[in-house]
């Protein structure tokens, strides 16, 4: 069954995976283990791979197969982090990158490097995030692991997009998609064109972004990616509220806070919750804005996303009525 199962996750059929490893013992195989949490993240399921995770981890790490566990570290990372336990995630990671090098796994080195890039951009350290990025870039390429590739590209766009940097973030975007239509792979294709989106708006072509956004949004939903389908979702509500459209704005950020609850990601309903309030105060509604910006900070914090929301409580002070803004002399 372990063969099959390999065979079905190398050819991209992780719903097939996990119908046949779900039902699996009490104590199954560590490979089993492997394959079913990674085929949990791969169909958007954090929750689930995490609580499959979570109590076998000792187990997988006891049976001998050191490969296996330095894995099922890395995923249980992927998953925690997905749901916004940084400290978690930051913890598997560590502990997976100082396996991988003990072991001579410069795969899982590359993993966890560009992993805990990812970590230390949520937490506002740019510049740490960009160091671990470029770290994981020439082991990938010696590798050549092209998914491994474009995963980092799409992570340093996302850096460069938060510190401005719009013409390297469309690079990296770019990158990402060669890389990603060569494998197939497209998730991958999606979270480049939601990226692309974004840096596009910001760079003041709100039409053109929402037509990146919307065709973001339907390759996740086709795919079975809550979490990419809501920040999609979440850009369109920006890019139309920037056309001055605001009911189809809040209509769509309301999308992604709904898809983000959902399915338990609070760094992405954080950032929607700010994007409702931005889009609040836009049409007038203040009431809204200050008790949305509110529960965006809250998330963000909760989430240890440090960056994200010291970015949302400065914008905060802008809000009319706030003690920041000033009162009327």
């Amino acid at each position: 069954m372990i063969a099959t199962a390999r065979a079905k996750a190398a050819a991209g059929a992780w719903p097939d995976v996990i119908r046949m490893l779900a039902d699996a013992s009490a104590t199954p195989a560590p490979e089993a283990v492997v394959l079913l949490s990674e085929a949990y993240l791969r169909t958007g399921q954090p929750r689930a791979a995490e609580e499959w995770l979570r109590p076998r981890l000792e187990g997988v790490d006891r049976g001998g197969d050191r490969s296996a566990g330095r894995r099922a570290l890395n995923l249980y990372g992927v998953a925690a982090f997905e749901l916004g336990h940084l400290e978690d995630a930051e913890g598997a990671f560590s502990r997976a990158l100082e396996l991988a090098r003990t072991d001579g796994d410069d795969l899982l080195i590359a993993r966890a490097m560009n992993n805990l890039g990812q970590i230390a951009n949520v937490r506002g350290a740019h510049e740490s995030a960009l160091t671990s990025y470029q770290l994981a870039l020439p082991v990938y390429q010696r590798l050549g692991n092209q998914r491994g590739l474009a995963e980092t590209y799409h992570n340093m766009a996302i850096t460069y997009r938060d510190l401005g940097q719009l013409q390297r973030a469309d690079e990296c975007e770019r990158r990402t998609m060669e890389y990603a239509r060569e494998l197939p792979h497209p998730r991958l294709v999606a979270l480049a064109q939601a990226g692309r989106a974004e840096a596009t708006l910001q760079s003041g072509d709100a039409a053109l972004a929402l037509a990146g956004a919307r065709r973001a949004a339907e390759e996740f939903a086709g795919l079975g990616d809550p979490a990419g389908e809501a920040d999609a979702w979440r850009i369109q509500g920006l890019a139309a509220a920037s056309l001055g459209r605001y009911p189809e704005a809040l209509e769509a950020v309301r999308k992604a806070i709904t898809l983000a609850d959902r399915h338990m990601n609070p760094v992405i309903e954080g950032e929607a919750r700010r994007a409702l309030a931005e889009i609040a105060l836009l049409s007038g509604d203040g009431v809204t804005a200050r008790r949305e910006v509110d529960l965006a900070a809250k998330l963000l914090e909760r989430a240890g996303a440090k960056g994200a929301a010291e970015r949302v409580r400065e914008w905060s002070k802008r809000l009319p009525g706030s003690a920041a803004a000033g009162q009327p002399g």
